[in-house]
């Protein structure tokens, strides 16, 4: 009778790691991704006209929030017609939404004014800015490096197609290697495997179980997003 009873105090502690796993994995899956500040690509505002400007400027090489009336927007626009580069050139006030756009705008680059310019998802800036950074050579650098498709950086070895620009990405803390992405997993499964045998096995409180399966699948999604 008594190993009976241990048996199904057993079963019952299973049943509790598998619906404080399930809680937590519901949870984390939900969880809105952090997005970083404003600086290198778009930083993060939850709402659908920000959402599209993110979208419209990691889509187009450059992209420039405008006025058709306005001298320096045109001025911004003869500079990227004299480079013979291609742009789009979203009017504001030829929009139904310009000025909630204009509003999304300032709250990603703190930047009230028009043109407001972006680069290859990165945020220029204004007419002076975009002037600038052409005098100096950043523009085109800009426009010719390589353009970086997802976060995981290939794992260097033989037949590695690694370049110099996801290298550099690495570093930045931009992008992570295949590895690192395998090895992030991996530990978020350690992690939940042995809270949850913990739990079982010993009197660990489920307070402690939650969290613990919470952060390990926080763990493994640090490297399954990646992929």
């Amino acid at each position: 009778a008594s190993a009976r009873r241990r048996s199904s105090a057993r079963r019952a502690r299973w049943k509790v790691v598998f619906a404080a796993g399930s809680h937590a994995l519901r949870v984390a899956m939900h969880a809105r991704p952090v997005l970083p500040r404003c600086g290198t690509p778009v930083c993060s505002v939850a709402s659908p006209l920000s959402e599209s400007i993110q979208q419209t400027t990691q889509a187009e090489d450059v992209v420039i929030y405008s006025k058709s009336w306005c001298p320096y927007c045109a001025k911004t626009k003869a500079l990227f017609d004299d480079m013979a580069q291609p742009y789009t050139a979203i009017e504001l006030d030829q929009r139904a939404d310009g000025d909630e756009l204009q509003a999304a705008l300032l709250d990603l680059t703190q930047q009230r004014t028009v043109p407001n310019v972006f680069v290859k998802g990165q945020h220029i800036g204004g007419n002076d800015d975009s002037q600038q950074a052409a005098r100096s050579g950043k523009l085109k650098a800009l426009l010719e490096a390589d353009t970086l498709t997802g976060v995981v950086v290939p794992t260097a070895g033989a037949g590695s197609s690694v370049t110099a620009a996801q290298l550099q990405a690495k570093e930045s803390g931009k992008m992570i290697t295949e590895t690192e992405a395998t090895v992030r997993k991996v530990a978020g499964v350690g992690i939940g495997l042995a809270t949850a045998f913990s739990y079982a096995t010993t009197g660990l409180a489920y307070t402690a179980l939650a969290s613990g399966i919470f952060g390990a699948v926080c763990v493994y999604r640090t490297g399954a997003e990646y992929q």
